[in-house]
């Protein structure tokens, strides 16, 4: 079985993750969330006993704040006893040329790897993690002691992508930061009412994600290679990159996962139709608080919510199963929507929350089975 814990990491991701092998427990750190989470994690490794905070491997998905933020501070800061064997990163040393530097996050986290000590894509080589662009090579492919992870992306054309916008997104590093920042959606109150919802059309309403960012994400689905329990790991990749690694591994079918982490948070434009035919799944993570405020279209059905998840993904998520399951790590507004239960059982799906109480969300994930984890003693 693999546990799979989405810690309260706010808008962004932070997976801490372990899995069985033989008489050992490995485990596997993806993204710290943002700056702000690092409590979250810190707090995590509170908990952590300290002969116990080896991690096979470290990966940042790629270059947002909400995913590398927490990061930094744990690299900066190790907490006693904090070892990793590798640490997936695709930083400037894989893509840009010196002359083309300027994120500050992404500068911190390559010059703390850069450390003699600090191991950097050591499975590939120390070169970038990447798909091969040729459809006939094999998908690349990790043996870590009791989980093989396949890599679905990114492609070099994600790279490439992100090179070529490097200098924009600088830009819009610089706007964000002038900005004020949102107010957090669990302060804004409950949803005014509004609008009937139409489901079933914005579940046909897709539009993919551009970002080159986001196109540069690692993704990859684990597996336990004792009892074959799988879960996808998605970053905020491009569905549309995700599709085409899945018809590598499934060609005449889907792909079974008993897990995934919804790409983006749930954003409208990283869930497509064709993903989800080309999944065979049923249990959804949803790692956001909803971010910031949401705008356009959807303003009018859910006015004074975060943007995250979006109703778009969400629909296509519910509809696209009978009775699938949404796991989510954050209670807010945008959240706790699915709450409902004649709303459940109206469409026919099931969602679950963290206790009453208590942030970020536990799992274990076997084959088939998705369930809350105990506890800890």
């Amino acid at each position: 079985m693999i546990t799979v814990e989405a810690l309260p990491a706010r808008a962004g991701d932070c997976l801490w993750v372990e899995w069985d092998d033989g008489t050992r427990r490995r485990r596997m750190l993806i993204d710290g969330g943002t700056v702000g989470a690092g409590p979250a994690l810190a707090e995590r490794f509170a908990r952590q006993p300290v002969g116990r905070r080896d991690f096979e491997l470290v990966v940042c998905t790629h270059l947002d704040d909400d995913h590398i933020g927490g990061l930094l501070g744990l690299l900066t800061s190790p907490p006693e006893g904090f070892s990793t064997r590798d640490v997936w990163f695709n930083g400037h040393h894989q893509l840009l040329p010196r002359d083309l530097l300027g994120l500050p996050k992404a500068e911190k986290l390559t010059a703390l790897l850069a450390r003699a000590e600090t191991p950097w894509n050591t499975a590939t080589g120390g070169e970038a993690v990447v798909v091969p662009t040729d459809e006939a090579e094999p998908l690349p492919v990790a043996e870590l002691p009791g989980l093989r992870l396949t890599l679905l992306s990114p492609t070099w054309d994600g790279l490439r992508a992100l090179r070529d916008d490097w200098d924009a997104w600088k830009a819009e590093q610089r706007r964000k930061a002038g900005e004020e920042p949102a107010a957090p959606p669990d302060l804004l109150g409950p949803p005014r009412p509004a609008v009937e919802i139409p489901w079933r059309r914005l579940a046909l309403d897709y539009s993919p994600d551009r970002a080159p960012r986001n196109g540069s994400s690692i993704a990859f689905c684990a597996e336990h290679t004792g009892d074959g329990s799988r879960v996808l790991f998605t970053g905020d990749v491009h569905a549309e990159v995700l599709v085409t690694s899945l018809r590598r591994l499934a060609p005449d079918g889907r792909h079974r996962v008993d897990l995934c982490k919804v790409a983006h948070h749930g954003s409208a434009h990283n869930t497509s139709p064709e993903l989800l035919r080309a999944l065979d799944c049923d249990q959804w993570l949803i790692t956001t608080d909803g971010g910031h405020r949401v705008r356009g279209e959807e303003a009018k059905y859910r006015p004074g919510e975060g943007s995250h998840p979006s109703l778009r993904a969400m629909a296509r998520l519910i509809l696209g199963a009978r009775w699938p399951t949404l796991w989510f790590n954050h209670r807010v507004a945008s959240t706790e929507r699915y709450e409902d239960g004649f709303l459940q059982h109206r469409l026919g799906f099931r969602a679950q929350y963290p206790p009453r109480g208590t942030q970020g969300i536990s799992l274990v994930v076997g084959p088939g089975t998705v369930t809350h984890a105990p506890p800890p003693r």
